[in-house]
């Protein structure tokens, strides 16, 4: 599910931009590698908490609010931000998505498909849950003591005969690593796993993103990790990308990516930041 997720694209397919300019405050290509990070933060717990339910942990900006991101090179994405700064909309491919946050909905669209489903946010814009027409939750969030999300389940969303789950893990006040699974559901009692990953992330001294490493795990005919003789588990597909060229915002705007497994390829990554 490489470089998949804005919320779900997600579903075992794999979590643009029209216009670029930035505002008079800032300039998104001006490179400054290795510049250190503004000490103050915009960011809160609830617009991190968007981030994380929509999107990668590698689009969380470094320090300033992000009116409009776009990401080409594999997947072309655009990522648009509402004045709070939580996600608005977003475009992958053939699939775009939109939160009302003043009507409670969220509208996922595939083509000429759109399906719209009813949101319950807290107090700060939290998504606890989302249902269809017919009451059933197909989204569910849970967060930890701290209000950081740490887990979200996505069950038959958009139609798709899966249950797809990720799971946060913290290190400080970062993601340290978030741990994929998808299963399809045999009966009330029974899931069978089909899909397993787990995503490292790696900073440099400046807190800011350097790098991450994913690991597509194999997978036996019961749906267990295969272990092999030295008892590790077995990979299908690595991917590690390494993040450069830091704006005046402290943000990367460039990524390598090298996958190696069953399809060893190279590709080039290229973010565009339009700032509040």
């Amino acid at each position: 599910m490489k470089r998949n997720s804005p919320l779900l694209y997600l579903v075992l397919c794999g979590i643009t931009l029209l216009s670029t300019g930035c505002d008079n405050k800032t300039e998104p290509n001006e490179v400054i590698e290795e510049t250190p990070a503004p000490v103050t933060s915009e960011l809160t717990i609830g617009i991190t908490n968007s981030y994380l339910f929509h999107t990668e942990p590698e689009l969380l900006p470094q320090t300033k609010l992000i009116k409009q991101q776009k990401i080409t090179g594999t997947g072309d994405k655009t990522i648009n931000y509402n004045e709070a700064g939580y996600v608005e909309s977003y475009d992958l491919q053939k699939l775009h998505a939109e939160v009302n946050y003043d009507t409670s909905t969220y509208l996922y669209q595939e083509g000429e498909n759109k399906i719209e489903y009813f949101i319950h946010f807290d107090d700060i814009k939290n998504i606890l849950e989302m249902e269809n027409h017919e009451d059933e939750t197909v989204a569910k969030s849970e967060y930890d003591e701290q209000g950081r999300l740490i887990e979200t389940t996505l069950s038959h969303f958009a139609g798709n005969n899966v249950i797809f789950r990720s799971q946060i893990i913290y290190g400080q006040d970062q993601v340290d690593q978030v741990l994929y699974t998808a299963y399809v559901p045999i009966d009330d009692k029974t899931k069978f796993p089909i899909f397993s990953q787990e995503k490292k992330i790696i900073y440099n001294e400046n807190k800011q993103l350097a790098k991450t490493v994913v690991k597509t795990f194999k997978l036996s005919s019961d749906g267990e990790i295969i272990i092999n003789q030295n008892n590790e588990q077995e990979v299908e597909i690595t991917e590690t990308c390494d993040y450069s060229n830091y704006n005046s915002n402290g943000d990367w705007t460039k990524a390598e990516c090298i996958t190696t497994g069953d399809e060893d390829k190279i590709s080039q990554l290229s973010r565009t930041i339009e700032y509040k």
